[in-house]
């Protein structure tokens, strides 16, 4: 897609320097002279970036950003500031720039930076375009989702629900099986009868048989009334039989026996109970594998297997992540002291690079911890778990420096190196350039701090005319 950028700079040459770079990439590049005119045609035209000089007459790049934040015209901002002018560079960031470059600039570390604050930016408009569309078009029962595999469920959940017939479900643990049997149930001639469910994996053989039949009085020790089971209670109406692919073997022939005949008998009785029940069954298991491995009997298999839906892992729609991270927002967001309204956009590109081997209910579980450590109105990638979103050491040492690829093997290289810059920036500044005492304070070699100076375009003579000209200006001052 091609993406409009506004170039902004008071001398010609570097107007037509970003214009040539940018338009290589596919873009399509538009300069102003200076921050006025910039200001008018963002006023008046969408663009999805702007890359500003910080000094210019008149409006300045800075004022540029802070008149664009003000009037919330939604457009990603790059400030390109002098060489080594850290303090600048800073204040930019705290007005809203979603990154700043130095001059002289790299081309290809220009690119790097128009490429993540381009994709940023689509990120937030499609949050802004979520709150508008969730409940209106992405919804279904208690369901939401824009994916075409998740909407071909939704397409024929309104099929079947209707039909009565026994259907399976099978997807990975947290899927959202149990929230498809609900839809079903509630698409069904069954829906002022009862929806009960029974998830089978967590009981022994003894307490799943009185769970599913239950039992009469004194049939066994504790047993000091009779129980209703989970058949008698869903009578009329819909039974989930939860991970029934867990069920052992004895307890899965008498299972049988009920769907076939809809008859059974309590626990420790003789009476016949028949109830008419749907049988939903649903398992993260593969049951054909079950039945070649002998784990699982072939007609009950058969008699469950009638019409099968296969819900597709969160991983393979990861287009339903921003979706669904703003759905479980406004569900829990009322949870916290301070109402949190909002997602930014690094916490929902650490939602979007998770793989979630724990699904829907792993995202799920994941908002409302990071709603409840969110200090303001915002989830900040910081909110979210570790496990999204490692955290960095607040100071580096040396040796955390040199072990960081060890420790955080999930980081990205461009991550990593952004860490490794500020650590130097910090040092040089603390010993003001002086490359021996850095390397005694990192642990790493003369000849290695100086390769990471190189690498990272930090000049050591910098920090020393600071500190000389800082030196200066406070004797002067105290004369």
């Amino acid at each position: 897609m091609t993406r409009r950028i506004l170039a902004v700079d008071d001398m010609e040459f570097n107007r037509d320097h970003l214009r040539r770079v940018l338009e290589v990439e596919g873009h399509e590049v538009e300069t102003a002279a200076d921050g006025h005119s910039a200001l008018e045609r963002l006023r008046g035209k969408t663009f999805h970036l702007v890359i500003t000089d910080l000094r210019m007459p008149d409006l300045s790049g800075l004022d540029l950003l802070s008149s664009l934040r003000a009037e919330r015209i939604p457009v990603g901002v790059i400030v390109l500031t002098a060489y080594g002018d850290t303090a600048d560079a800073l204040r930019t960031m705290k007005a809203g720039a979603d990154d700043f470059l130095t001059k002289p600039y790299d081309p290809d570390h220009l690119r790097v930076l128009v490429k993540r604050t381009l994709e940023r930016r689509r990120l937030i408009d499609e949050l802004e375009e979520l709150r508008t569309q969730l409940r209106e078009d992405y919804s279904f029962h208690t369901m939401v989702s824009k994916s075409s595999k998740m909407r071909r469920i939704f397409d024929l959940i309104e099929q079947v629900g209707p039909l009565g017939s026994t259907v399976l479900l099978l997807g990975e643990t947290g899927t959202g099986k149990e929230l498809v049997a609900q839809a079903l149930h509630a698409a069904s001639s069954r829906r002022e009868g009862p929806f009960v469910a029974l998830n089978c994996a967590v009981l022994n053989d003894a307490l799943l048989e009185s769970e599913l039949f239950g039992h009469e009085k004194g049939s066994f020790t504790g047993a000091e009334r009779r129980k209703i089971g989970r058949f008698e209670q869903a009578d009329g109406g819909t039974l989930l039989l939860d991970e029934v692919g867990d069920v052992a073997p004895a307890m899965q022939a008498r299972l049988l026996r009920v769907l076939q005949t809809g008859v059974f008998e309590r626990v420790g009785g003789t009476e016949s109970v028949k109830v008419d029940v749907r049988i939903i069954a649903a398992t993260h298991k593969r049951l054909e594998d079950e039945v070649d491995a002998g784990r699982f009997r072939k007609d009950l298999f058969y008699r469950l297997n009638v019409i099968r839906l296969e819900l597709p892992p969160l991983r393979e729609r990861k287009e339903d992540i921003p979706l669904l991270a703003t759905h479980f927002l406004q569900r829990y967001r009322s949870s916290s002291a301070i109402p949190v309204t909002e997602i930014d956009a690094d916490a929902m590109q650490a939602l979007l690079q998770h793989a979630w081997p724990g699904n829907v209910r792993e995202l799920e579980n994941a908002i409302k911890s990071a709603i409840a450590f969110a200090k303001g109105s915002f989830i900040r990638r910081e909110n979210l778990p570790e496990t999204l979103s490692p955290r960095l050491p607040r100071k580096l040492t040396g040796c955390a420096l040199i072990d960081i690829d060890r420790r955080l093997p999930d980081l990205t290289d461009d991550l990593v190196s952004q860490v490794e810059r500020e650590y130097f920036l910090r040092i040089l500044s603390e010993y003001h350039g002086n490359v021996a005492r850095c390397a005694r304070h990192s642990g790493l070699s003369r000849r290695s701090v100086t390769q990471k100076l190189q690498k990272y375009g930090l000049e050591r003579i910098q920090f020393k005319r600071r500190h000389s000209s800082l030196g200066r200006a406070q004797r002067n001052g105290s004369g």
